[in-house]
């Protein structure tokens, strides 16, 4: 039998030890099913303080890597992400013994650049002691884009790189002084290199210089070449389009199952769907809604950002809650968008919650307990929470774009086949365009047998690793026969 294909997934973060977002939820399932399908699958992030904390970590060895004029050391330390996948964790102090991941409460760190060049230089100096030697490194957003000029300059039997664009709204910015700690031959700055307006982009570098770019949707693979949604690098995009592509990011289902989940009050499928009720009744309960019990609730569960487009609820409200639903919000993010909702909460206290936080059991609660979930969003590289929902028999309102385009089948009522769709869509960033969704789908709220075929449909719906695993391995594959030629 050939020897499996080796991968090392280089990341900013991974669940459960360092997580902020979708990609450390992405970055912990993929491995678990290439390893399925017979790939020998590594994880490595930074030594984050509190990622140390992880149980059964072992010391690897100690290395030493430039930066500017200095030589820094770290040790590299592995456990075991999943039966099958070791993480390595690369230790230094000096960058990664802080409280929080890029920042410390709402202060980014300044130096996050010097930071993630040094990652990327560690990772490289510790290849030779990983488990095995990759043959590929699938390099996860900016924090990793210097690994791919990087691999260039170790030569053809340096592993392959593969950059994946989880989402385009962060460049990875550095001034031109940068050069010093990055490192790299002059050549690699100009125009089709790390240069973007008078700066150097990371994120630019992983594109330019990997051997295939992948990004979280198929929808998102062609907005990212547009003006609109490229940030500045559409036509380096375009021009390297032929080594784009776009695979939908999967669901862990063992996480996100309503049969088996332990946060939720009552277990249920799609064929068994009383729990739901009682899901929703807990949820109520638990917030204090006093509303009837056939007021449609809506969930949100997000970032509180520019990208998750919170201004079109804020802006359609009084029209919204017209329509007699609940909404329940659960995230933080940005003070601007926390002090928009809170007003909001304030101005309508009996239909509003606001939950400022984020805990991953009232997660799970308000998904189960949610009749439909509302993502109008300015941009959705593919978005993890309109899958969660549809698992959940929960209904997405969304915004047609990236992930959300590719994973919500717009309400048409039931099809030739007898299948339903899965949700509403709309199209236009305006509050009237979301408002008309929402309205569609409390229509449909009204017509309890309807409303059920659409969440049993959605329900059913496969969006697991098992068919993006299978995508992500004919790369692996292509590239590795594009080296033996």
């Amino acid at each position: 039998m050939p020897e499996p294909i080796k991968v090392l997934l280089a990341s900013p973060e991974v669940a459960p030890l360092a997580q902020t977002g979708g990609l450390a939820e992405m970055v912990a399932s993929l491995p678990k099913a290439l390893y399925s399908l017979g790939v020998s699958p590594m994880v490595i992030i930074p030594g984050y303080r509190d990622a140390l904390k992880y149980p059964g970590l072992k010391v690897v060895g100690s290395f030493k890597v430039p930066m500017a004029n200095e030589i820094t050391p770290f040790e590299l330390l592995v456990g075991e992400l999943a039966p099958g996948v070791p993480v390595y964790l690369t230790r230094c102090d000096r960058y990664f013994d802080r409280p929080g991941l890029y920042g410390a409460g709402r202060e980014v760190f300044l130096d996050n650049p010097e930071r993630f060049a040094f990652f990327c230089k560690a990772i490289l100096a510790c290849l030779p002691s990983l488990t095995k030697y990759p043959d590929i490194i699938l390099a996860n957003d900016w924090h990793t884009g210097l690994l791919t000029p990087y691999l260039l300059e170790m030569g053809p039997q340096a592993p392959q790189g593969i950059f994946v664009i989880h989402n385009q709204g962060y460049l990875g910015l550095a001034p031109m002084g940068a050069k010093t700690f990055i490192d790299l031959p002059e050549s690699y700055y100009g125009l089709d290199g790390l240069e973007y307006y008078g700066q150097l982009s990371f994120l630019k570098a992983g594109l330019v210089f990997a051997r295939e770019v992948v990004t979280v949707s198929p929808s998102y693979a062609r907005e990212i070449q547009t003006p609109e949604g490229g940030n500045g690098l559409d036509g380096v995009l375009r021009f390297h389009s032929a080594k784009l592509r776009g695979v939908l990011n999967g669901v862990d289902y063992e996480v996100w199952n309503p049969a088996t989940d332990p946060y939720i009050a009552a277990n249920y499928d799609a064929d068994h769907m009383e729990g739901k009720k009682k899901c929703k009744q807990a949820l109520k309960k638990e917030l204090s809604l006093q509303s009837p019990d056939d007021a449609p609730l809506f969930g949100l569960v997000t970032r509180l950002a520019a990208q998750k487009g919170l201004t079109l609820i804020v802006e359609s409200a009084a029209e919204l809650f017209r329509l007699g639903l609940d909404l329940v919000i659960l995230g933080t993010g940005d003070p601007w968008h926390e002090e928009q909702l809170t007003a909001l909460a304030n101005q309508y206290p009996e239909q509003t919650r606001l939950i400022l936080a984020y805990d991953a059991p009232q997660a799970h609660r308000i998904i189960a307990g949610s009749d439909f979930t509302l993502i109008p969003s300015i941009y959705e590289p593919c978005g993890l929470a309109q899958m969660y929902a549809l698992r959940y028999g929960t209904i997405p309102v969304v915004r047609a774009i990236g992930g959300l385009n590719d994973t919500v089948r717009d309400y048409a009522g039931q099809n030739p086949s007898g299948a339903w769709d899965n949700g509403f869509k709309f199209n236009q960033f305006l509050p009237l365009a979301l408002f008309r969704a929402a309205r569609r789908a409390v229509e449909l709220y009204g017509r309890p047998a309807d409303y059920l075929a659409m969440a049993q449909a959605g329900m059913r719906d496969d969006f697991s690793w098992s068919a993006s695993a299978k995508a992500y391995l004919g790369l692996f594959q292509s590239c590795l026969a594009q080296r033996a030629l």
